[in-house]
């Protein structure tokens, strides 16, 4: 297993990859977040250690990461000067596995890096990619280019219930149960209601493509690469 470490100077990143060697890990050092993005996509099994000088920053890349669909184990060294609860806890919010101030001693940057091995891959935060924009599910929002929504509870119960399997057609008895869990349910028929709802506010921020598809007779099902809307003409009986 590699770690792959991104440093503001090519000092910390030596002592970092030092550390890790001495442990038995190979390592590769990129200079920018990027690099480290691609490179860690091509690695699904490496870690990524990103030492960052400020909260912002960190957030930013392991955000960016996350909605790139980087699954790799992110570990942050944020400057000592910047760390507190509120900035590690933002940095988690973002996507990162660990947060820790820095400078570590090298016995307990080896030890987190074995343990952060112990526990797998990242899976905690979910971003629900889109042709157009993306789901963050931390905080409601979906952004595409420069524009922002954000869903309503139901809404964003519904597109993450049909995002997480999209192979699966569910009926409206399975998304009640997803939205409601049982209690004080209203008529099935508020789930057309929802589906509408949301295609409204996603249609425009995939340039025109559904992702939600209507399988007739059946349920809805989600597709992530999305499809031309076909909507039927509907003849009104004569009175």
């Amino acid at each position: 297993m590699r770690v792959l470490v991104s440093a503001p100077s090519r000092e910390i990143e030596r002592a970092l990859r030092t550390a890790a060697e001495s442990a038995g890990f190979e390592t590769a050092g990129e200079t920018l977040p990027q690099d480290l993005c691609s490179a860690l996509f091509r690695d699904p099994d490496g870690i990524g250690v990103i030492r960052a000088l400020n909260s912002a920053y960190a957030a930013v890349v392991c955000r960016d990461f996350r909605r790139a669909d980087v699954k790799n184990i992110l570990f942050v060294l944020l400057d000592a000067g910047e760390f507190d609860s509120g900035a590690a806890s933002l940095i988690l919010r973002c996507g990162a596995d660990d947060v820790q101030p820095a400078p570590i001693h090298t016995d307990e940057f080896i030890a987190r890096l074995k343990a952060l091995v112990r526990r797998g891959s990242y899976n905690d935060h979910l971003f629900i990619k889109m042709p157009g924009c993306v789901y963050d599910a931390d905080t409601g929002l979906v952004e595409g280019s420069d524009r922002k929504s954000r869903l309503a509870p139901a809404e964003a119960k519904l597109l993450t219930t049909l995002a997480l399997d999209p192979n699966k057609v569910f009926s409206k008895a399975d998304l009640m149960d997803h939205i409601y869990g049982g209690e004080d349910e209203p008529e099935q028929k508020i789930i057309d209601v929802f589906v509408c709802k949301l295609r409204h506010k996603l249609l425009e921020m995939n340039d025109g493509l559904d992702v939600v598809r209507t399988v007739w007779g059946r349920g809805y099902q989600f597709e992530p690469k999305g499809f031309e809307p076909v909507f039927r003409n509907r003849v009104r009986a004569p009175r």
